[in-house]
């Protein structure tokens, strides 16, 4: 996140002197002078060129590894679904294996239930 600030603030500080630049081209009084200062344009806005399109391979980039980390995220999201599902149906099966034994656990649940209720 840190390099991609680092790169929006010199891409607009390139803005901002190609910017100042074509103003000063306006501003030319002389042929002399505007011809010099159409080439310091011509620089300024090759090197604008060049960092817009390093820009825009950064941003793709980060699109693309954006989209794989989602599709890593619905695999996690359905193997979780599908883990808790089964837990859920073996959780529910134990149950009732366990409440159908013939034991006394009801007893003493029921004797522990009572016995909280009269206190």
């Amino acid at each position: 996140v840190a390099h991609f600030f680092t790169l929006k603030q010199w891409y607009q500080r390139r803005v901002r002197v190609l910017d100042a630049a074509k103003n000063r081209v306006r501003a030319a009084k002389t042929a002399d002078e505007m011809k010099e200062l159409e080439q310091f344009v011509d620089e300024a806005q090759k090197k604008f060129d060049e960092q817009y399109e390093l820009c825009r391979e950064v941003l793709e980039d980060r699109d693309r590894q954006n989209a794989e980390m989602v599709v890593h995220l619905e695999d996690l999201c359905r193997v979780q679904v599908d883990y808790f599902k089964e837990a859920h149906e073996l959780a529910v099966e134990m149950e009732k294996k366990v409440l159908a034994r013939p034991t006394k656990g009801k007893e003493v649940r029921n004797r522990k239930a009572s016995s909280s209720d009269e206190e």
